[in-house]
């Protein structure tokens, strides 16, 4: 065995890995364009804001119809955590949607507007979502409406609902946790599933009931931000581009002779 026959067995090197691999920058370019498309998905979803719009109402022509409704509010309602300041903006009633459904409801003698409000917020995960609180007296019905509403963002949008219609002096100390306030305590508690913005929505009480609309909303900067993810996004995308059909270019000759 000669010198030429020792190198046959002992060079590893393979002229024909010189050459591109088929696929590989394919399926490399490919990440490319997943991620930044995931990217810019995370840019627009992170710290979306929306503009929240309710109305609590009592129904005043429902009678109990022999049910009994506890007269103690639970015990951890006055030991919540809430995330409240300066997180939301109040809104000014001229940019109201629900309108027109209040109105019916005021003119109707089955009910009774309790509270109709708007904020502005971002939607957070269940952890740091922020709290709008509620504490409205009703003088008419010797009652006050405690409680607070929730904008839930995690996998899906949910507008989070713990409100308590109870008697004016329940709200006035947490003593009465745990004691009898002397008269029904109403409480509605409901966590739902936004599947659409800009729909109304109905959380129903046999006593009391809220109706909700959820809109995003983008400010300036948001806008700005949003257009500059998505042409940094089509940048990604025109390079990767320009990388596979380089990847489909036949090869110069003399690296297939070589």
């Amino acid at each position: 065995m000669d010198s030429n026959d020792l190198n046959m067995y002992t060079d590893t090197t393979n002229p024909m890995s010189s050459l591109p691999r088929p696929g590989i920058r394919q399926w490399f370019c490919n990440l490319v364009m997943v991620l930044a498309m995931l990217g810019s998905s995370a840019l627009v979803a992170q710290d979306r804001v929306y503009d929240v719009e309710v109305i609590v109402f009592s129904n005043q022509a429902s009678g109990d119809d022999g049910e009994r409704w506890p007269t103690t509010i639970r015990d951890d309602f006055y030991t919540r955590e809430f995330i409240t300041e300066g997180q939301f903006a109040e809104l000014p009633e001229s940019t109201y949607q629900l309108n027109g459904i209040a109105y019916g409801l005021k003119q109707s003698r089955g009910y009774k507007v309790l509270l109709h409000t708007a904020w502005r917020l971002p939607a957070r995960d269940a952890r740091n979502a922020i709290s709008y609180p509620v504490d409205t007296a009703v003088p008419a019905l010797g009652k006050n409406l405690m409680g607070d509403i929730k904008l839930i963002r995690e996998r899906y949008l949910h507008l989070d609902v713990d409100l308590i219609l109870a008697a004016a002096n329940a709200s006035t100390a947490a003593s009465y946790t745990g004691e009898s306030t002397g008269s029904p305590v109403y409480e509605l508690r409901e966590k739902r599933r936004i599947k659409k913005s800009g729909t109304v929505h109905y959380f129903d009480h046999p006593r009391f009931g809220l109706i909700a609309t959820i809109t995003p909303y983008q400010s300036p900067e948001q806008e700005q931000a949003l257009i500059d993810a998505e042409a940094q996004a089509e940048e990604r995308e025109r390079a990767a581009a320009e990388a596979a059909a380089a990847e489909e270019a036949p090869l110069p000759d003399d690296q297939l002779t070589r």
